[in-house]
C-alpha cells in the first residue's frame, strides 16, 4: 500500500477528470479503471448498505456496509465509491485475515448528488455491489475551505483516537471476542481545489491515503484512502479479538508523513 497505492488513486482521478463528461457516464468510466473487465453481480443477498436519502452536511456524510458470506467464502476487500466526486474511490479496505463478515463505516465528502456504491470482493475473486442514490442541496463541496482554525489543524494533524463501540453494537452480534471500534484521525484532507481567501492561491493537495490497523502481529485491515474521505476521517470497523495487548495504527498521507499510535487493548 502506501505511496504507490496513493499515486494510483490520484492517477485514476486524473484520468476520470480528463475523460469526456457525459450525463450518467461516470460509473462507465470508474468501473474499468477500478475493476477492469471483471463481472460485478448484485450484492443484495450478501451486503447491507446504509447511506442517507439526503445529505444533511455534504462535508461529512456517513455511509456503512456490513457484508456476510455464509457459504464458506471469505471477504478479501470492500471498496466505497462515490460516482460524481473528483476522486470517486473513497476508500478500499483489504483484509489479511480470513473473515466471513465485515462491518465498516466511514464519513465521506459528497461533491453533489450522486450514486454511492459499495463493492465487496470474495476470496474467489467474485465481485458484488450495492448502490444507493444520495441527494444533496448544493455542489462543489470538494472546493469548500476546511472548517475550523488552520493553525490548530496543522498542530493536531495525525492525532488519533480509538473508541470501543461494542457496548452499542450488542444487537449486531457483538460478543466478548467479536468487537467493534471507531478510529478518528485528525487531518484537514486538503483536496487541492480549495482557494486561500487571503493569497487567492490554491492550497496544495494533501490527504490520508493509507491506514493500517494491526492487533498484535495480525492485520485487521489496510485502507487506501482519498480526498473523498471527510475532513478528520472517521473509520468504524469490527474485528475478532486475538488476545494481543495492543492495537497499532499507522497512518500515512500524500506528503509521505507517517503517524503511528499504539492503543491498549479495548475493554472486554
Amino acid at each position: 500500500m502506501t505511496r504507490r497505492h496513493g499515486l494510483r488513486l490520484i492517477a485514476l482521478a486524473a484520468g476520470l477528470l480528463a475523460s469526456p463528461a457525459l450525463a450518467g457516464s461516470a460509473w462507465d468510466d470508474i468501473r474499468p479503471s477500478a475493476f477492469g473487465t471483471r463481472a460485478i453481480e448484485d450484492g443484495a443477498a450478501f451486503i447491507a448498505f446504509q447511506a442517507p436519502y439526503r445529505a444533511e452536511d455534504q462535508r461529512t456524510v456517513p455511509i456503512s456496509a456490513e457484508a456476510t458470506f455464509k457459504d464458506g467464502r471469505k471477504i478479501k476487500s470492500v471498496t466505497f465509491i462515490i460516482d460524481e466526486n473528483p476522486m470517486p474511490v473513497a476508500a478500499a479496505f483489504r483484509f489479511a485475515d480470513r473473515r466471513e463478515r465485515a462491518a465498516l463505516s466511514i464519513d465521506i465528502r459528497l461533491d453533489h448528488a450522486a450514486p454511492v456504491r459499495v463493492v465487496v470482493e470474495a476470496d474467489n475473486g467474485a465481485l458484488y455491489m450495492v448502490e444507493k442514490f444520495v441527494k444533496a442541496s448544493g455542489a462543489g463541496v470538494c472546493a469548500a475551505p476546511p472548517a475550523g482554525d488552520p493553525v490548530l489543524a496543522a498542530k493536531t494533524m495525525g492525532d488519533m483516537k480509538l473508541t470501543d463501540l461494542t457496548g452499542s453494537d450488542a444487537a449486531a452480534g457483538a460478543t466478548r471476542f467479536h468487537r467493534s471500534a471507531q478510529l478518528e484521525i485528525k487531518h484537514p484532507q486538503l483536496t487541492g481545489m480549495q482557494m486561500n481567501q487571503i493569497t487567492l492561491l490554491y492550497t496544495p493537495m494533501r490527504f490520508v491515503n493509507a491506514v493500517a490497523v494491526r492487533q498484535g502481529d495480525e492485520t485487521i485491515f489496510e485502507l487506501e484512502g482519498s480526498m473523498t474521505l471527510s475532513e478528520n476521517p472517521r473509520i468504524a470497523f469490527d474485528y475478532q479479538v486475538n488476545g494481543a495487548a495492543l492495537i497499532k495504527v499507522t497512518t500515512r498521507d500524500t506528503s509521505d508523513t507517517v503517524w503511528t499510535r499504539e492503543f491498549p487493548r479495548l475493554a472486554m
